[in-house]
């Protein structure tokens, strides 16, 4: 089978690179997944637990190509997106929490989960490092550590916009 061709093209003060490869060869990812992943244009996924109920609240002081997946138990059957930065999904237990956020570390570049559950925490931090997602950071954020609901909000934001 052929190798690829890169060509170069000078177009004034930019620089086109053309890679020219036989039909049917898939691209290898240049710097491996991370890179891939990183493709996704440097979006961040954040996922709260059923503890935080805090999608609402947040949304609107994302930074730009933030996405909130929002946990949400009874009365849902099927993800809804509420709009473009937040998602309401169904979880039923944790399980349904491990399959979210391994699902949202192959579709964006970063994804952070904030939970105050301790035992949710610790097993998908174990989770994410068996299976490699070096993109998934979790936050243990136990509301009763906040001395109201704003500075905890206030937190999860700071944190979001250092990610």
């Amino acid at each position: 089978m052929a190798e690829p061709k890169r060509v170069l093209i000078d177009y004034g003060e930019f620089e086109v690179e053309v890679v020219v490869r036989p039909k049917g060869a898939r691209p290898a990812p240049r710097g491996g997944p991370e890179e891939a992943r990183e493709g996704a244009g440097g979006r961040v996924a954040v996922v709260l637990d059923q503890m935080l109920r805090i999608g609402s609240f947040l949304e609107p002081r994302v930074p730009e190509g933030t996405v909130i997946f929002e946990a949400v138990g009874v009365g849902l059957d099927e993800e809804v997106k509420v709009s473009d930065r937040l998602v309401h999904v169904p979880v039923r237990d944790d399980f349904d929490i491990y399959v979210l956020v391994d699902r949202l570390a192959g579709e964006f570049g970063r994804v952070l989960l904030f939970s105050g559950d301790k035992a949710l925490v610790n097993d998908v931090r174990v989770r994410a490092a068996q299976r490699g997602h070096r993109n998934v950071v979790v936050h243990y954020m136990p509301p009763s550590e906040f001395p109201s609901r704003a500075h905890m909000i206030e937190e999860i934001l700071r944190r979001i916009g250092s990610a």
